[in-house]
């Protein structure tokens, strides 16, 4: 990734001209969308995005809300392929984006107050409200870092090859992540989706299957149970799955189930599929909207677009989208880690809290590239600075 292209970052960040960069897993080039144009694409449900090209990005929860955010192409950069005049024109633009505000810190769950949450979970679940909630946090580093988010974003690229790379700035909002878990992806006439839950360190005994504990097992068998149940309530019954497997991402290990079925299937309700489907298990709970409701009133923060799904969309060409996992939300006066991990009833509250931490040092070790006084975190401790 060349120095033009952070260049271009740099440009359009101080300008504020919307913006994308993304990289697909298994790529080494990245592609670009500038928006120059001033009519901003939003819609408030999933429901009622229209077949448009560009990237989109959505939120975990529009009923928060926040809504549905669309990068349109109209300059496009695919790789390193740039003219050094496209700076020059950027350079001379008016911005036509929101420019980033001050916000106020949210608030940060420490190691005690996340193992409350955790038991309290588990209260539930004894009681028969739901099977699984997926609890999420938010640690945070203080102060303004946006100067070297564009040269963050290269090491991340290099660092995770067979995750989904972004970063992402418009509507005021300016995101950066790798995530490793696809949501939908239409190739070649076919669509695709995962079945992706359960977390542990790499080891080398874990990349056998009957290795994983039953919690983790039952934790990725909600997911997997979920999508076949999603694609029989439209009445797709000739779909594939593949047995489960285990997915190295990063130093960390995932359980996961691929599927697979014609596009033709839904090409007319496409959009009902994904917000039908969105969001699993994996990342809401089972039953989604029970796990969600409860979800609503115990965690003390908004996930904002933690835990949506983003990614490049075409009217007819290939549709790549990602839950938005291992990511950050960038602000002029803090930079917010967004982790979580799905509690069942034989969840170990010290073992969620530490997944959490495994899953932030997808980013953290990162930051500590160009944050030299990052000091190390103190599990106790609620924030970083």
């Amino acid at each position: 990734m060349s120095e033009l292209l952070t260049r271009i970052h740099d440009i359009c960040i101080s300008g504020n001209i919307p913006f994308v960069t993304f990289r697909l897993p298994g790529q080494e080039q990245s592609t670009t969308y500038i928006q120059t144009s001033a009519d901003h694409v939003q819609w408030n449900t999933v429901r009622e995005i229209t077949s448009m090209d560009g990237f989109l990005m959505a939120p975990f929860d529009t009923g928060n809300g926040d809504r549905c955010v669309l990068v349109r192409p109209d300059l496009v950069i695919e790789g390193d392929s740039i003219e050094p005049s496209i700076a020059n024109r950027l350079s001379g633009m008016e911005g036509c984006g929101s420019s980033l505000r001050e916000e106020n810190p949210p608030v940060v769950t420490g190691r005690e107050a996340y193992m409350d949450q955790v038991g309290s979970i588990k209260a539930s679940i004894s009681k028969g409200a739901f099977q699984k909630a997926v609890l999420s946090r938010i640690r945070t580093i203080e102060g303004n870092y946006i100067s070297i988010i564009p040269r963050m974003f290269r090491t991340l690229c290099k660092k995770y090859p067979e995750a989904f790379v972004y970063l992402f700035k418009s509507c005021g909002q300016f995101w950066m992540g790798a995530s490793p878990e696809p949501l939908l992806r239409r190739m070649n006439g076919k669509i695709s989706t995962v079945s992706l839950a359960g977390t542990v360190p790499y080891a080398e005994k874990y990349m056998d299957v009957n290795r994983w504990t039953a919690k983790e097992v039952l934790e990725q068998e909600y997911v997997t149970r979920y999508i076949h149940d999603v694609l029989r309530s439209f009445r797709i019954g000739d779909y594939r799955v593949s047995s489960p497997y285990v997915k190295k991402t990063g130093s960390l290990l995932h359980l996961c189930t691929d599927f697979s079925f014609d596009f033709d299937r839904i090409a007319s309700r496409m959009w009902e599929f994904v917000d039908t489907l969105h969001p699993t298990p994996a990342v809401a709970g089972q039953p989604r909207q029970e796990a969600v409701a409860f979800l609503r009133e115990l965690e003390p923060h908004n996930r904002g677009y933690y835990t949506g799904f983003l990614g490049p969309v075409s009217r007819e060409g290939d549709i790549d989208l990602f839950v938005n996992l291992r990511c950050m939300k960038i602000t002029p006066g803090y930079l917010a880690l967004y982790t979580g991990g799905g509690i069942t009833l034989d969840s170990d509250p010290q073992a969620e809290w530490d997944e959490t931490r495994w899953k932030a040092e997808s980013l953290l070790k990162i930051l500590r590239i160009y944050i030299r006084d990052l000091a190390p975190l103190h599990e106790a401790q609620p924030t970083y600075r």
